[in-house]
């Protein structure tokens, strides 16, 4: 059963700074609770795949004879969010885990990080073994991490419907302030943007979508960047907001893939390429992309490192 653990620091960065439950500076303190937090599939009609020792087998010896995987994610609506207690985690990367755990036995340990900043700082002290979080696969991220990639993605803007300046592309951007996660690849192509534009776009860094959002909502931003699937969840709960260039493939990115991604050369890929076949194989990858409404996101073939497959 997936452990859940919580980490709450300050961020600051740009023009914006985030402070989280209530504490300040740049450092992260852990929560002084971990406790287990059961997959909302395991519960629900999805279908769960059976163990198979075959699976297990593929993962480093050392994983399997601790019989503990050290996963972390972010907090990204619908992949990962807080249920209505205020401290259940729920969402796609949750039942996903709990489908991961039950065909390889293993338990996956996850620790929900303030941003995807705090994902890299855990692999440099060796703190965590994978991200399961959304990251993308691209020539950028690629070059210090392995994919396992199992989800296609876009990347748009997020806008009030009362937005004066529709903003659907970069070229549009220039001269608004857009909400970005810090450390993310859609900041970088943010940053790369600016050479190009004749008023430069004000880069506002959060460390949480939520936070990216609510500047959207309150006017401290123009409009959000960042992958389709997670803005288009806020949409649906709030019908002030729109999605603006869905489906652009002119935002920077071409189409591209996410998934579980670990330091390069790390020996966990290809094993976890391999449950993501098996999730398939027990109908489990439908029904996720079903229940929470991105069937249109599901991939024909999954693969490892595919950023080179965009060109």
């Amino acid at each position: 059963m997936a452990t859940r653990t919580t980490f709450f620091r300050a961020a600051a960065a740009g023009s914006a700074a985030l402070v989280l439950a209530g504490l300040a500076g740049c450092a992260s303190t852990p929560a002084t609770e971990s406790d287990e937090v059961t997959a909302s599939a395991e519960s629900s009609e999805i279908p769960m795949p059976e163990f198979s020792q075959e699976l297990q087998d593929l993962f480093p010896a050392e994983i399997v004879e601790s019989g503990v995987v050290r996963a972390a994610t972010i907090t990204l609506p619908p992949y990962s969010y807080k249920d209505t207690d205020g401290s259940t985690d729920i969402g796609l990367t949750w039942d996903a885990v709990a489908a991961m755990e039950a065909a390889t036995g293993l338990d996956f340990e996850v620790e929900v990080t303030p941003s995807i900043s705090d994902v890299y700082t855990g692999f440099e002290s060796d703190r965590y073994d994978l991200n399961i979080s959304p990251l993308s696969d691209i020539p950028a991220t690629q070059a210090n991490y392995d994919f396992a990639n199992w989800i296609a993605e876009y990347v748009v803007f997020l806008q009030q419907k009362t937005s004066e300046d529709t903003i659907d592309s970069l070229e549009a951007a220039c001269g608004h302030t857009i909400a970005t996660l810090q450390g993310g690849t859609a900041q970088k192509v943010l940053e790369a943007t600016q050479a190009e534009c004749a008023e430069p776009i004000e880069i506002s860094l959060f460390g949480d979508q939520d936070s990216a959002v609510l500047a959207v909502k309150s006017g401290r931003a123009d409009a959000a960047f960042s992958s389709q699937i997670p803005l288009t969840y806020y949409t649906q709960q709030d019908d002030s907001l729109e999605v603006s260039g869905a489906n652009s493939t002119d935002n920077g990115f071409p189409p591209f893939w996410v998934g579980t991604s670990a330091p390069k050369g790390s020996e966990l890929i290809d094993p976890m390429l391999a449950v993501y076949n098996a999730l398939r194989d027990a109908g489990t990858y439908d029904a996720l992309l079903e229940k929470y409404g991105i069937e249109d996101n599901a991939m024909d073939e999954f693969g490892i490192n595919m950023a080179d497959m965009t060109s």
